[in-house]
């Protein structure tokens, strides 16, 4: 969608709001509508003035996305079983719950979620 290759061309442009404002002529209230997507159908005039003051052209918000999505996470049954005995022992040991006692399902694949999204993160980030 448009509204999101604006928002990118933004970012990367590194130009604030009132950067924008003032090399473009176009108010900062209209700027803050059409960044947030409030402004569903604005003007040609207007975001060719803004994309322009942002070093791009109109044609250039056709452009397809070439960020690619992270990759979904996908643990297997042998993992699961692994990381559940490892999330109950360091829950035992936290005190949170008691030896020989279970987590719920729920509970436990809502923490095990959590712990692969982290993994994932710091492995991109190590």
């Amino acid at each position: 969608m448009w509204i999101n290759t604006l928002n990118e061309m933004k970012k990367e442009s590194g130009k604030t709001i009132e950067e924008i404002s003032d090399q473009s002529g176009v108010p900062k209230g209209t700027l803050n509508k059409i960044f947030a997507g409030q402004t569903k159908d604005p003007k040609y005039t207007t975001l060719k003035q803004i994309v322009n003051c942002l070093g791009y052209t109109v044609d250039d918000l056709e452009r397809i996305d070439t960020k690619k999505s992270p990759e979904p996470i996908t643990i297997d049954s042998e993992e699961v079983q692994e990381c559940e005995k490892w999330l109950t022992d360091l829950l035992v040991s936290k005190g949170y719950i008691k030896p020989g006692e279970d987590i719920s399902d729920r509970d436990a694949d809502f923490l095990i979620h959590w712990i692969g999204l982290l993994d994932a993160w710091i492995a991109g980030n190590g």
